[in-house]
């Protein structure tokens, strides 16, 4: 599998965003951006009311990049798809802590698929005990600041507390574990989210694929935004 070396801030770019016409085009791009990591997500029709992304999608992008690829598993049932996906080229794959029964159950069988475990929190989901139990399970935690699935929503400024809420509950552990925030993410909503304690961004269609600017430049723009007051 290819580890990600996480930086002071980790840029990830949401596959769902690329010009999917011609994925081998745009891989070029963002690692001559400096991109650090490949956001893919998969949402069933059932954990939001769409259907994006599948194996087919991440077997034919796999052999273009040498860059890490986190599958983000918005779905239920995230056991039937583990292996799939891992065997597709998945090196990290996520599973949303609000459909797990058995968390480090479903961990050891992506870690068996020969990946890494993540954890994902909804908009909506506050951290609890359960969560901070989990973190010495995962190198990081996907924070969605908006709804799984679509592009182009509204942030929730709602979430940024939630941030703050897990960026102390980790700190509490003493463990070095990441933060992504996913979702408009942006040189507006960046600030915001960087200070309240997420350290890993994940660009699309508002911050990253820009009409009229170059991949470079909006991962530029977007690592500018980190340091904004």
């Amino acid at each position: 599998m290819r580890e990600l070396e996480r930086k002071k801030t980790t840029l990830a770019a949401s596959v769902s965003c690329f010009n999917l016409y011609n994925l081998a085009s745009q891989v070029p791009l963002l690692e001559e951006a400096g991109i650090d990591l490949l956001h893919f997500d998969v949402v069933d029709g059932r954990f939001n009311d769409c259907i994006i992304l599948g194996t087919p999608t991440l077997q034919a992008l796999r052999p273009h990049t040498t860059l890490p690829v986190e599958v983000h598993l918005g779905v239920y049932e995230p056991e039937k798809y583990i292996r799939q996906f891992a065997d597709a080229g998945a090196d990290y794959i996520a599973v949303h802590y609000e459909v797990l029964k058995e968390p480090l159950k479903v961990f050891d069988e992506i870690i068996k698929a020969g990946a890494k475990p993540l954890l994902a929190l909804r908009a909506e989901t506050d951290v609890d005990e359960g969560i901070i139990k989990l973190l010495p399970y995962v190198d990081w935690i996907i924070k969605l600041t908006v709804n799984p699935g679509y592009s182009g929503q509204s942030f929730q400024p709602e979430t940024v507390e939630k941030i703050r809420r897990l960026r102390s509950a980790i700190e509490g552990t003493g463990l070095n574990v990441g933060i992504e925030a996913d979702g408009n993410i942006n040189p507006r909503t960046i600030p915001t989210v960087v200070k309240a304690g997420a350290d890993m961004l994940t660009g699309g269609t508002s911050g990253l694929f820009l009409p009229g600017r170059s991949i470079k430049e909006s991962a530029v723009e977007m690592l500018k935004a980190v340091s904004a007051e």
